[in-house]
């Protein structure tokens, strides 16, 4: 290629991207004017009913379409078009009609810029969402751009107190009549503004309308081009909606103050929002370049930009006038939502780098090569998530029961908020909102629950399962929390009685007691011990986010108790002072039953362990210096993972002619009898310490224990740990020794209830009886000392 030619192209390229950002440039300036477009339907909107107004822009809209498109003439005769496309067409009309009455009442209960918010998402940006949902999402972005998607609904449902017409209505808003009027009244009975109605018309109408788009671009291949088509639809819409147009100019009134003002605002919202809007777009998809996602994600960003600067000059100075004011939950749906029509389209995947093996350098050294990654991860669709999670926790006993519970509570809840809405109970109201409270403790265990049975990662190599310790431990906060908050409440109301109402309150009170009974019966039997799979090894501290679960429904039954108690002796004989002396003893019970938890869960996540494990881990230590080869142990660690699944390191020093893996064998066997899984033993010689001292001499050596130096800091227990059932424990035939079976404390070679150092047993013959008394445990230093935990021991010198 001659240089010439090369400059020519680059030329070319320069002069196609300056045209196209010139049609882009248009673009906004058609986006702009519909948005002051739709500002000028809602100044209309005041002045006649909307079904009027939309009839009236879509006449006015036929009349500059057709004689510009001519679609009668111009193409293929409609005469000539198969009957199918006729009906198509009028199908078509009518969805179009329905979409844009559904908008226009959006503007008429809403406002102009939420219902831009919510109707102006392109549908590109819509049916993005709705799949990636459904199917998952290949970057990130898109994960994040359904997160704000729904966060801005959010915001804008439950963030954003616009009671315009709720305040005003009806006196104020003429146009508020027949239809308006009903769909009033019909939110009203539920307690909703009409402006969340308003919202709730404008997704439905999104939804209708990207079924509509999706048919438009269909048709106006079969029908000869989209203006055509456009033109025709326009047309037979505004045929569909005479008749109620017709019907709504007889049965309303209407406050036209100046006819020219009127229709000159008319004809520029039409211009505005259906004319040009149209035209410029549809050119712009001829030069603009990768126009799809140009104009999903640029025109709603722009018409959310400049509907909120419009909002913010057209109706702040009016506060006073109780207009669509801008509200902090809109703020933050605008932001939310430019950032999700941001993030959906954008078409940048997500690669991933790592390295890859490709072969061994002539020294030997590994060779890498990074670059992509050529298995793209990809995240799981949200939908798909909740039906595992679900799945995951219906399949756990635990989980299963929390679930059944907060359901229940949930739907009493509901039942009661309900009902104390319409009956205008206070109580009843504020007992629901309790309600919801002890849903969120629920909601914390539920998922401590779940993410407890997670495996180990690179990040957490223990795994999860501390989590259901720290729901423990944080529901014990909360109920110490209530427990003061309730005992200064009760001395308090002691000091000076308050006039107490007892409307309602036994109904309350025995509803509640009922669902807490049934949460008292799933969860029976979830809070005591917990057994692991060694011979004997238990948890003490058992199931600390069941616990915590079990104290709150415990506290919310007492409580029922205490309140139906104080009622009935309230209503009977009039005793005030009950109330606050039932609060004084609640608040003290349940500080009383959260004691042990919280004690328990804050050892558990300082690395402690209970009294009980440190006998069982002195037990562990005992057999290990008992075992052939074994000299001495180092630094040794011991805690607690969570309930049942406690974990320990050690360092044992053997004799140089020994196995380490029969040593190592032998001393995780001994660990796995007590219940302890997790555990690290490292087995060093003579050579090993002899080693390390020429090549590290900084290495600090821990003073080992030797055999005879060891001393148990906790007495062992005599019944801890035992459940003698049939065949278990000890068997006493003819008065001789014992015979101890594998659930003993105990490790036994011989068979009988002695461990003997120096390698001689004693066999008693039948008649050799021993007088033992009870819990006396004796220790014998002679070299074959025995060590009798059940506290029968025979001392031989």
């Amino acid at each position: 290629m001659l240089a010439h030619d090369i400059f020519k192209k680059d030329r070319d390229r320069n002069l196609t991207n300056s045209k196209s950002s010139s049609y882009f440039g248009l673009l906004i300036l058609a986006k702009v004017l519909k948005c002051i477009g739709i500002f000028f339907i809602d100044i209309l909107e005041r002045s006649i009913h909307c079904i009027s107004l939309l009839w009236l822009v879509k006449i006015i809209a036929s009349v500059i379409l057709i004689p510009l498109q001519k679609p009668l003439s111009t193409g293929k005769s409609l005469s000539k078009l198969r009957g199918s496309i006729h009906a198509r067409i009028g199908q078509l009309s009518l969805i179009n009609g329905l979409v844009e009455v559904f908008w226009f009442y959006g503007i008429t209960f809403c406002g102009p810029l939420r219902s831009i918010l919510v109707f102006e998402h392109s549908s590109t940006v819509i049916l993005m969402a709705l799949t990636s949902f459904i199917k998952g999402t290949e970057t990130t972005s898109k994960t994040r751009g359904i997160l704000c998607l729904i966060l801005g609904f959010v915001a804008l449902f439950f963030m954003d107190p616009d009671t315009t017409v709720e305040v005003n209505h009806p006196e104020s808003h003429g146009h508020h009549s027949g239809l308006n009027y009903l769909f009033y009244k019909f939110l009203s009975m539920f307690g909703f503004a009409d402006h969340k109605g308003g919202l709730v018309l404008l997704m439905i109408s999104s939804l209708l309308k990207i079924y509509h788009d999706s048919s438009f671009r269909l048709l106006a291949v079969e029908i000869g081009g989209p203006k055509r088509l456009y033109a025709i639809n326009t047309a037979i819409t505004a045929l569909f909606l005479s008749p109620l147009a017709i019907l709504t100019f007889l049965s309303s009134t209407n406050s036209v103050d100046g006819y020219f003002s009127f229709f000159t605002l008319l004809i520029l919202a039409t211009l505005f929002t259906f004319i040009l809007d149209f035209y410029i777009e549809s050119l712009c998809f001829q030069h603009v370049a990768d126009p799809v996602n140009a104009s999903a994600r640029w025109s709603p960003i722009t018409m959310f930009s400049c509907a909120f600067i419009l909002a913010y000059v057209w109706y702040q100075p009016f506060e006073s006038f109780g207009t669509h004011l801008i509200s902090g939950g809109v703020v933050i749906t605008v932001f939310l939502f430019c950032c999700a029509s941001y993030l959906l389209t954008n078409q940048n995947i997500q690669k991933s780098h790592g390295g890859y093996f490709i072969g061994l350098s002539p020294s030997g050294m590994p060779l890498f090569t990074t670059g992509e990654a050529f298995l793209q991860k990809t995240s799981r669709s949200a939908w798909l998530f909740l039906q595992d999670t679900l799945k995951d926790i219906l399949s756990n006993t635990d989980s299963r029961r929390i679930f059944y519970f907060l359901c229940a509570n949930l739907m009493f809840c509901g039942i009661e908020f309900t009902y104390g809405y319409l009956t205008n109970s206070l109580g009843l109201i504020s007992d629901a909102f309790h309600m919801l409270f002890d849903c969120s403790a629920l909601i914390m265990g539920l998922v401590a629950s779940v993410l407890s049975r997670w495996p180990a990662s690179k990040g957490y190599p223990y795994g999860y399962g501390r989590i259901e310790v720290l729901s423990g431990f944080i529901n014990a906060m909360f109920l110490v929390v209530i427990a003061i908050s309730i005992f200064f409440e009760a001395i308090g109301r002691i000091i000076d009685p308050p006039e107490i109402k007892t409307d309602k309150l036994l109904f309350v009170a025995v509803a509640g007691l009922c669902v807490n009974l049934f949460g008292m019966y799933a969860f029976h039997g979830d809070h005591g011990h917990s057994h692991g799979g060694g011979s004997h090894g238990h948890s003490h501290s058992g199931n600390a986010n069941m616990k915590g679960v079990f104290l709150h429904i415990l506290a919310d039954t007492l409580g029922s108790v205490f309140v139906i108690i104080s009622t009935i002796l309230i209503q009977l004989f009039g005793w005030t002072f009950v109330d606050p002396l039932c609060s004084l003893v609640l608040s003290l019970l349940i500080l009383g039953s959260v004691y042990p938890l919280l004690k328990d869960a804050t050892v558990t996540l300082m690395q402690g362990v209970s009294d009980e494990e440190v006998s069982e881990y002195e037990g562990c230590l005992e057999k290990i210096l008992k075992i052939d080869g074994v000299l001495s142990f180092s630094r040794v660690n011991f805690w607690q993972l969570k309930g049942g699944n406690n974990v320990i390191s050690i360092h044992v020093q053997v004799k140089d002619d020994v196995n380490e893996q029969t040593i190592r064998f032998s001393i995780e066997k001994i660990f796995n009898d007590e219940g302890i899984k997790e555990c690290s033993i490292q087995i060093e010689k003579s050579s090993f310490t002899k080693r390390i001292q020429t090549t590290c001499p900084n290495y600090e050596f821990i003073p080992p224990t030797k055999k005879g130096q060891f001393l148990r800091t906790v007495e062992p227990h005599d019944d801890h740990g035992h459940s003698h059932d049939s065949g278990h424990g000890h068997s006493h035939d003819s008065g001789h020794g014992h015979s101890h079976d594998s659930g003993h404390r105990q490790t036994q070679d011989s068979g009988h209830g002695h461990s003997h150092d120096s390698g001689h047993g004693h066999s008693h013959d039948s008649g050799h009886g021993h007088s033992h008394d009870s819990d006396h445990t004796q220790k014998n230093n002679s070299g074959h000392g025995h060590i009798h935990d059940s506290g029968h021991g025979h001392s031989h010198n």
